[in-house]
C-alpha cells in the first residue's frame, strides 16, 4: 500500500485484529498520502503504545478529518494528550472513541470544535462520540 498512487480518501480498517505490529506501517501510509480524509480503526487491538506510534504521522496532517478508535479497550486516559495535541496540530473535526477505556470522553470536545471553526466547518455536530 505504501508505494500506491491512487488517490484514497477513506481507510476503514474496522474490526481487522490490528495491533502495534500494523500501525507503523499504517502511519507511514498516512503520512505518504495527502489525500485521506476518514480513517476508522475501531474494533481492533489498538493500546494506547499504538497512538504513540501513530502520533507523528498524525500530527500536521491538513486532510484526515475524522479518526476513529471506537472500542479498542486498550486505549485508556494515558492517550488523552497524544489525541489533544493531534487535533491542535491536524485539521481533525471528529474523533471516535466509545468503548475505550477514556474516563472523560467529553474531554475532546473543546479541541474539536476549535478546529471545526479553524477549518470552516459549515456544520458543528455535538454527536462526536
Amino acid at each position: 500500500m505504501k508505494e500506491s498512487k491512487i488517490n484514497i480518501k477513506e481507510i476503514n480498517l474496522h474490526d481487522n485484529e490490528l495491533d502495534d505490529d500494523c500501525i507503523e506501517s499504517l502511519g507511514e501510509f498516512i503520512q505518504n498520502s495527502k489525500t485521506i480524509k476518514n480513517i476508522d480503526i475501531s474494533y481492533n487491538k489498538i493500546i494506547d503504545k499504538s497512538i504513540e506510534i501513530l502520533f507523528p504521522y498524525l500530527i500536521g496532517n491538513i486532510t484526515i478529518k475524522y479518526f476513529g478508535i471506537n472500542y479498542n479497550k486498550g486505549i485508556t486516559d494515558k492517550s488523552i494528550s497524544l489525541l489533544k495535541e493531534i487535533i491542535h496540530k491536524s485539521s481533525i473535526e471528529d474523533i471516535k472513541i466509545k468503548g475505550t477505556l477514556i474516563i472523560n470522553q467529553n474531554i475532546l470536545v473543546v479541541p474539536l470544535i476549535g478546529n471545526m471553526l479553524k477549518n470552516g466547518s459549515d456544520n458543528i455536530n455535538m454527536n462526536w462520540r
